[in-house]
């Protein structure tokens, strides 16, 4: 898997999954009415089975027309979100294109942040100072006109 290109917001301030959803998908290059509709999708998702993929971690994806390169972006809540019981400090929200190699991408993708979640990768992530250091844990770059980071 190539490097991917990330984006980060590592002050979140909402309270709740949906508006923080939304909140991390206003960093992303898409419409407000896009936006609208992939929140809707990523909650829709949630509701199903949340993604928590280790205690103060979340992992919302899905797959949308909407978009036409995979989105990634990498979110910290200093005060935690219910999602929905039990409260996240980290978001690492994708998207994936529907186009004939996306579900292929879509699970390399998820291969790929397993991998680097395993052996004390979550724990580093939850640890990080910064987006970029949790960045680089899951070998993504941070894109430098989209970074929304404090202390860096």
């Amino acid at each position: 898997m190539k490097k991917q290109c990330s984006h980060s917001n590592w002050s979140v301030s909402s309270a709740d999954r949906r508006s923080a959803i939304n909140e991390l998908l206003a960093g992303a290059a898409v419409s407000d009415e896009a936006r609208e509709l992939l929140t809707i999708a990523l909650e829709t998702r949630e509701l199903a089975e949340p993604t928590i993929v280790h205690p103060g971690i979340a992992m919302p994806h899905c797959r949308s027309i909407l978009v036409d390169e995979i989105s990634i972006i990498i979110a910290r809540s200093e005060n935690g979100i219910p999602w929905p019981k039990e409260k996240v400090n980290v978001i690492i929200l994708f998207i994936s294109p529907v186009k004939p190699s996306g579900p292929q991408q879509h699970m390399e993708l998820i291969r790929h942040l397993a991998r680097y979640l395993r052996d004390g990768g979550a724990e580093a992530v939850l640890n990080a100072e910064t987006a970029a250091e949790a960045a680089a844990v899951l070998r993504f770059n941070i894109c430098e006109s989209e970074q929304n980071e404090q202390g860096s």
